[in-house]
């Protein structure tokens, strides 16, 4: 449990296929956005992404009068990443730029953090199969040149999972801190975030843990909370232009909006869960029928590793080690009931599919097995 993070663990062919998909997974981000952006960086794919660009622009700049004309159907997380990069770099379009290049990180980072769940949930052949079929999840790549908190979150999402194993498994109470910070993190993009620590409650029990950790983890999630929180809670001039925008701290109006999302609420958690950007991608083809089959391509291809997933999900449940399983699967399992409470108001289903993919590896792995096992069973028939 001690090399959940360590790399160095593997022998050196998995090591080497692991770095190689992170450094093939940046690189091709990183071309994408170099092909899409590289003559106007400010440009708006959707109309989406203009509105967070507006939200940080208008916190960024002195004098841009009270906030309150902030765009109030996004979350704060992307506004505030791209304000910081503009005091960083003091050029708006360098920070867009930035801002794409740091998503292109964070899609290479969360390959390792996919192969880190897998292998914990399953095992090592498991976790790189998850780390491979994540690398040809295309809409990752799509979402990794615009300026949307989709990709962000998702990382964040791998890393509370993964520090919420941590905490339960080495029982260090400093995981619990970072689960806290995490989860404060992630609702500064996602409103349903607000109650994640609650699932500590059913994995405290499952994982028996002692009451001692239970009460500094309690008292250490909710610091983190706090930490992540306090700085809408001081009167300082440029965080008062920040309490224009919605967020946790701001829960009533966000929950009023997000409810009067129009459409039937099933079909709206279907969408969000397996609904793909595919029209970004064919779109750019000009000729209708090229465009027709290209779209028809990359749904068919996303729709088959989703529903892949779904399928492998079912089976691990039905027959393998469900604890190992649970901090996943409670996850994905609260995220997907509070969408279906509260529908998310900016954002597009992408983050939870990651945790889907983790079992079409699974379900890949034992359909390999099955494969080999058939094979060598006829392979000895015929000897007879």
């Amino acid at each position: 449990m001690d090399n959940l993070f360590s790399i160095w663990s593997l022998n050196r062919l998995n090591r080497k296929v692991l770095l190689g998909l992170i450094v093939i997974v940046f690189l091709l981000s990183c071309l994408l956005v170099a092909a899409g952006d590289s003559k106007n960086p400010r440009a708006a794919v959707i109309e989406m992404e203009q509105q967070y660009m507006t939200s940080a622009l208008l916190i960024s700049r002195d004098g841009a009068g009270d906030g309150s004309s902030a765009v109030s159907g996004v979350m704060p997380g992307v506004p505030l990443m791209i304000f910081a990069l503009i005091q960083l770099f003091g050029e708006e379009d360098t920070a867009f730029t930035a801002y794409r290049i740091i998503q292109c990180i964070l899609h290479a980072v969360s390959v390792y953090l996919v192969f880190v769940l897998a292998r914990y949930m399953f095992n090592t052949t498991t976790a790189l199969l998850a780390a491979i079929i994540y690398a040809l999840y295309w809409p990752a790549y799509g979402l990794a040149r615009l300026i949307l908190p989709d990709m962000t979150m998702q990382t964040l999402m791998l890393l509370l999972v993964c520090s919420v194993i941590a905490a339960l498994e080495l029982r260090q109470l400093a995981w619990y801190a970072a689960a806290g910070v995490l989860t404060a993190a992630v609702a500064c993009f996602n409103l349903q975030a607000l109650l994640y620590p609650g699932v500590f409650l059913i994995l405290w029990y499952i994982y028996k843990s002692p009451m001692r950790y239970i009460l500094w983890g309690t008292l250490l999630i909710a610091g983190g909370y706090i930490l992540v929180l306090s700085p809408w809670w001081l009167s300082l001039p440029r965080f008062q232009k920040l309490m224009y925008l919605p967020g946790p701290w701001n829960l009533a109006p966000l929950w009023l909006e997000a409810r009067f999302i129009e459409g039937n609420p099933l079909v709206y958690l279907f969408r969000s869960v397996f609904g793909g950007l595919s029209t970004r991608y064919a779109g750019r083809f000009a000729d209708p029928d090229t465009r027709r089959v290209v779209q028809s391509a990359l749904d068919f291809v996303r729709l088959v590793l989703l529903y892949a997933g779904v399928v492998g999900l079912i089976w691990s449940v039905w027959k393998y080690r469900l604890k190992r399983q649970l901090p996943v699967l409670l996850t994905l399992g609260y995220f997907i009931a509070a969408e279906a409470a509260v529908p998310s108001i900016d954002g597009t289903g992408f983050p939870y599919g990651v945790f889907i993919l983790l079992y079409t590896a699974f379900l890949t792995n034992k359909a390999v097995i099955y494969g080999h096992k058939t094979s060598l069973l006829r392979s000895l028939e015929r000897s007879r």
